[in-house]
């Protein structure tokens, strides 16, 4: 049985705490502790600024800063003037923030430090001057400038009521994500809050006896993942720490300063934390959950961070921010062979289908295919772009591009992506399969295979393979040789390149765009020149398509 029915909420409802919940503290950052009633009046307050400077209902507004307690507000305030939130990475490039801000059609930016301002002070005035922002249409939030403790108890705090009724506000598109662009260009995807926080209200109420006082994000709050568990953490009245990822030592000192029970990042974060120096003092014992957004490399990894971590503490899931962005979640008490090897269950009330990539016929979710999704998660499409390019079919599906099926115990599991199948001699077969086959040699501590067009067998297979210690002598031939006692002669890969890390987005998931670069580059030293160059033409071809 729901703990709560499918409905129209809206930020409001997390931030407008019951009376015996007001005084309660909601958000922590560096030290400063806020109430959930002095939260809602700093939204208050800041949704009345904006409207000084003349938003108006469906106005965009960009949103560029890093984590902090005003990034929350701000947030908050621009949906609560009738905005539309559009969310910039902090650590975009110059040239990347003038394309989202032009494309996404931004009148007013709400800006706080970011990477680009922070190596050129002639930043920000480059941008407001390409993007066609008027400085008046600007408003700061960087936190010495901005002190909501200064003007929470002045005479200037108001009630702002919303220029829309909650069903309009409620399933509008009030925020914008943009894709990660990993193996493309990323995306404006337009996303209510009718998706997010029913995804909240109608699933995680499970874990509310489990949910400890205290959390921690160690995820950008621009992220569908960080923006998910901040609003999960508050709607069930708990303290939320922000913490603003400037620095690796910043991390590890709130995360041991402050001792909460439940964080959120993403693998490699709480890798490092792990691994440092002091790890040894505390082992961690304060951690009841650990909530990993964009999964595990793989399970030798999940294995080692389960021994500094301890058994069943970490929550894995899938989902894509399409999706708003939860499409399954493992809980903390199902069995560790399916928080090891599959996503968890699919959410509930959500329509979850299987389909023949080749046949495009609807196959059953044991067999699986690829994965469709239909139901209150599913965002209102992506920004500017035709209505046939948008990834819905008829029957009202959207189509994830990923793999999968369902075990026998009514788990999800991942089979790999539809973009990611190699077509070698007329013959399909699954990065995947090649991956778990490398991944049982101890010293690959993770393991990617990719394919690359071939003039002459359909696509070349290179696997990448991660490397914590570089080898005296690393002879590829011996492990293709090895191979061929598991796989058969058309799957083993042409080459093996080796890397000590491989390149990471800044949501800490795996950068392909960067890794199939420098694929390429290697491409120059295996193949012969002439072929080298026809295969540059044919990814420029594919590209173009």
């Amino acid at each position: 049985m729901n703990q709560r029915p499918i409905d129209n909420y809206t930020f409001e409802d997390i931030y407008k705490a019951p009376k015996e919940k007001k005084d309660e503290i909601a958000l922590s950052f560096k030290g400063e502790k806020y109430s959930f009633d002095e939260l809602e009046k700093s939204v208050n307050y800041f949704a009345y600024l904006l409207k000084q400077k003349g938003v108006k209902a469906n106005d965009h507004v960009g949103l560029l800063a890093m984590n902090s307690y005003n990034w929350v507000v701000a947030f908050y305030g621009i949906i609560k003037v009738g905005g539309i939130a559009v969310l910039f990475n902090y650590m975009s490039r110059h040239d990347a923030l003038v394309d989202g801000i032009t494309f996404t059609d931004c009148k007013y930016l709400v800006y706080g430090n970011y990477l680009a301002a922070a190596k050129d002070k002639k930043e920000f005035k480059k941008l407001l001057q390409e993007t066609n922002i008027k400085e008046e249409n600007t408003l700061s939030i960087v936190p010495r400038e901005l002190v909501f403790k200064n003007i929470l108890n002045s005479n200037k705090v108001h009630p702002f009521p919303s220029p829309f009724t909650k069903e309009e506000d409620s399933r509008r598109t009030s925020y914008i994500i943009f894709t990660t662009g990993t193996t493309s260009k990323p995306k404006a995807a337009m996303l209510s809050q009718y998706s997010l926080l029913n995804i909240i209200y109608h699933n995680f109420y499970k874990l509310d006896p489990v949910f400890p006082q205290s959390f921690m994000c160690l995820l950008p709050a621009f992220h569908c993942f960080g923006l998910l568990v901040i609003n999960a953490y508050l709607a069930f009245y708990r303290t939320v720490y922000i913490n603003d990822l400037s620095s690796p030592i910043g991390i590890y000192k709130d995360f041991t300063k402050n001792k909460c029970g439940d964080y959120a990042s993403v693998a490699i974060i709480f890798d490092k934390l792990a691994r440092a120096p002091f790890w040894w003092l505390h082992k961690g014992r304060f951690v009841k959950h650990c909530i990993v957004g964009g999964g595990f490399t793989s399970e030798k990894e999940f294995a080692f961070l389960e021994r500094k971590y301890g058994l069943n503490k970490f929550m894995n899931g899938y989902g894509q921010t399409e999706c708003s962005p939860m499409i399954s979640l493992v809980y903390p008490d199902s069995p560790r062979i399916k928080q090891r090897t599959t996503v968890g269950t699919p959410m509930e009330d959500i329509e979850i289908a299987f389909m023949d990539p080749a046949s495009k016929e609807l196959t059953s979710p044991s067999k699986g295919g690829e994965i469709l999704i239909k139901g209150y998660n599913v965002f209102n499409g992506y920004y500017k772009m035709d209505e046939s390019l948008q990834p819905f079919d008829n029957n009202g599906y959207l189509h994830t591009g990923d793999l999968g099926h369902i075990d026998e115990d009514g788990y999800l599991v991942l089979n790999g992506r539809i973009k990611d199948i190699i077509i070698r001699k007329g013959e399909n077969i699954s990065p995947k399969e090649i991956e778990m086959a490398m991944s049982k040699y101890p010293e690959f501590s993770a393991v990617r295979v990719l394919g690359f067009p071939s003039i002459d067998d359909g696509e070349y297979i290179l696997a990448c393979v991660e490397l914590k210690k570089k080898p005296l002598h690393f002879v590829e031939e011996s492990y293709l040789n090895d191979l061929h006692k598991v796989l058969p002669s058309i799957k083993i890969p042409q080459h093996i390149i080796y890397m000590k890390h491989f390149p990471l987005t800044a949501n800490g998931k795996l950068d392909e765009v960067t890794l199939r670069e420098i694929c390429m580059r290697k491409l120059d030293l295996f193949i012969d020149k002439k072929l080298a160059k026809e295969t540059r033409n044919l990814l420029r071809k594919m590209g173009k398509k």
